[in-house]
């Protein structure tokens, strides 16, 4: 009876999995032969937030509270030595509204659950070290500055395309490509269809344990025709070459990564780079102290009416641990030097990170985390400080399934934000959330 009533609890949870598939991490593992195995995983992110005074005046009520949930089941299944399927789906919405369109009511039933993964991996090259990834997949290297999952956001993102790597002990190659926008063309619709395509390659050496040394070559191709600085539309093609390394010796940690750019940006001639560097030190008997500085730069746009571009192209980042938690700046036309510290103990976490913001270009834009222009003055006669935010993170591990994470920002603005935001007076801006995730 035991073993009959274990058997349907396995067939209940194989076929729960099939039905309602989730993230990439290992959960229930079910083994039905000794080739055979299935990973059924799931995620529950509920997460409340509040800003205040974004257009930097108090005066204005543009207050915005919200609550975000996340639900993502997913089901991995594979073949020892062969193959590997892994399917995830997403429901993502907003509380209060039913529907990313916009739907103001929970009342209405419009379509919030997608596909976030669904691909393929194929390992049976015999001894080569070749895999293959083809499919809707999240892609992640480095520390995500330039292409990330972005899973921050409550809906994340994934890329249609395909990976091939080739593995040799410490060393991976990976050659992708992927189609990241699909459209008929509005010009003439028998001319077929056109989007946005990013493709390249990424090398990474660990010689050791927790060193990492990579180099990278990006391409990004938009066939759009848009208008470029000198009024002439033009396409975007966009190619850099970089590296990162990161490494650590005894309580000594680093980390630095650049790059160059050089291409078309709406038809205009494109030059840019960018650079970032960290260093850490540990500190305390049990290592739990982390004290942390660094400097984030990436070139701004010089003219806006020259037809020449050097404002740094972001690529598809995860930006948000990175420049302020606010989310009010991305690797472009950037000079940040930071300060921080970190706490860990036990299940708790916290953090506490300032930093200082200036542009590199006074003549260019002051832009978002996404890449929304917050301010502008062609004629650079605001300066380039925008100002200093201060970030306190606090995360507690609750349970092995379980994590609370809250974080409290503010942002002071300097002269340029002062001058060149639309209706600012000047005022601070504050930041908070209280985050819940149950991950299995």
């Amino acid at each position: 009876m035991r073993g009959r009533r274990a058997g349907w609890r396995r067939l209940a949870l194989l076929c729960l999995a099939a039905g309602f598939p989730t993230t990439g991490a290992a959960g229930e593992e079910v083994k039905l032969s000794q080739d055979w195995s299935f990973d059924f995983s799931t995620e529950v992110r509920l997460r409340g937030e509040g800003r205040g005074d974004n257009d930097l005046n108090t005066t204005l009520d543009d207050d915005r509270r919200e609550g975000l949930q996340r639900v993502r089941l997913a089901l991995g299944v594979e073949k020892k030595g062969e193959a590997r399927a892994f399917i995830q789906i997403q429901d993502s919405r907003v509380a209060g509204q039913e529907g990313l369109a916009g739907a103001d009511s929970t009342t209405a039933n419009d379509r919030n659950v997608d596909l976030h993964q669904g691909f393929v991996e194929i390992t049976a090259f015999g001894d080569s070290g070749l895999s293959l990834y083809a499919g809707r997949r999240e892609w992640k290297y480095g520390d995500e500055r330039l292409i990330g999952a972005f899973g921050w956001d409550n809906v994340g993102r994934a890329f249609d395309g395909g990976t091939l790597r080739w593995t040799r002990k410490q060393f991976w190659l990976d050659g992708f490509y992927a189609q990241v926008d699909q459209e008929p063309n509005p010009v003439d619709a028998a001319k077929g269809t056109r989007g946005d395509s990013l493709s390249g390659a990424y090398a990474h050496w660990s010689p050791r344990q927790g060193d990492e040394w990579e180099a990278y070559t990006l391409y990004f191709r938009d066939s759009e025709k848009l208008a470029g600085e000198t009024g002439a539309a033009g396409t975007t093609r966009i190619g850099m070459a970089g590296g990162r390394a990161r490494s650590r010796v005894e309580r000594f940690d680093y980390l630095v990564e650049g790059g160059v750019q050089r291409g078309r940006f709406n038809g205009d001639d494109h030059r840019a780079w960018a650079a970032a560097a960290q260093a850490g030190l540990t500190l305390g008997p049990g290592k739990h102290w982390r004290a942390f500085a660094g400097y984030d730069y990436a070139t701004g746009d010089r003219n806006s009416a020259d037809g020449a571009h050097q404002e740094f192209f972001n690529f598809f980042p995860t930006n948000h641990p990175h420049y302020g938690y606010m989310d009010l700046f991305g690797w472009r036309n950037l000079r940040s030097p930071y300060l921080g510290a970190a706490l860990s103990s036990g299940r708790h976490w916290a953090q506490a990170r300032l930093h200082d913001f200036n542009l590199q270009s006074s003549r260019g834009r002051w832009s978002s985390a996404g890449g929304v222009t917050l301010g502008f003055d062609a004629g650079g006669s605001s300066g380039t400080n925008v100002g200093r935010e201060a970030d306190l993170t606090y995360r507690f591990k609750w349970t092995a399934h379980v994590s609370v994470e809250a974080d409290l920002s503010r942002f002071e603005p300097g002269e340029f934000a002062d001058q060149a935001r639309p209706g600012s007076a000047g005022d601070p801006s504050t930041f908070a959330y209280l985050m819940l995730t149950f991950a299995l």
